[in-house]
């Protein structure tokens, strides 16, 4: 008879170990998950914000390709304005006060299958890197909602051209817990800026 009681004990001790490790593996599960999900809104923003610099180094490169038009060099600009090219769903456009000839090259972008002028070829380049084309992906189609604003001041003989390449976006980043959002953390989505200075 006493063995029997003993045994009752042990299985009845043995079942709330069970329960309690369940427990601890549950909360442990939790925190888990609640990383994963940190980890992968966290690997969303670098990738947007990685695109974002290749994006503007794409045109930067473009931009010293087309040395002849960026440095203001080809009399396409207005002497005291420079050029301001202002980027919005995949649309470039241009000021009216400046560069009416590249206002022209954007709204009929050349194809450059033969020999462009500076100024058709800064068209076709801010076109290809707005928009895209179904091989290469512009800024509209890689980062949504988008806007890019390139602002260039004119060259004189000690100054030389500089460019200013700014793109802004929305993450989709949010604080991960009271303790992010009390450390400062965005507690909704927020609009972020690059900028990049060139000079071609």
């Amino acid at each position: 008879m006493r063995r029997q009681s003993t045994a009752r004990r042990a299985t009845g001790f043995s079942l709330v170990e069970v329960m309690i490790a369940l427990i601890i593996i549950s909360v442990g599960l939790l925190g888990i998950a609640k990383l994963e999900a940190v980890v992968l809104s966290s690997t969303g923003t670098s990738r947007l914000r990685a695109l974002v610099a290749l994006q503007a180094e794409s045109l930067a490169d473009a931009m010293h390709a087309n040395r002849d038009f960026w440095n203001g060099t080809s009399g396409d600009w207005t002497s005291t304005v420079g050029v301001t090219v202002t980027v919005t769903n995949g649309i470039a456009s241009v000021g009216a006060t400046n560069s009416a000839h590249l206002s022209s090259a954007l709204s009929s972008p050349p194809t450059c299958t033969t020999t462009c002028t500076p100024v058709n070829l800064a068209g076709y380049d801010l076109t290809q890197w707005a928009s895209g084309t179904a091989n290469i992906g512009g800024l509209a189609q890689l980062l949504k909602n988008s806007t890019a604003s390139i602002s260039c001041l004119a060259t004189t003989a000690t100054n030389p051209a500089s460019c200013t390449v700014t793109i802004n976006w929305n993450e989709t980043t949010v604080a991960a817990n009271q303790q992010e959002a009390a450390a400062g953390a965005p507690t909704a989505f927020a609009s972020e800026s690059y900028s990049l200075v060139v000079q071609p």
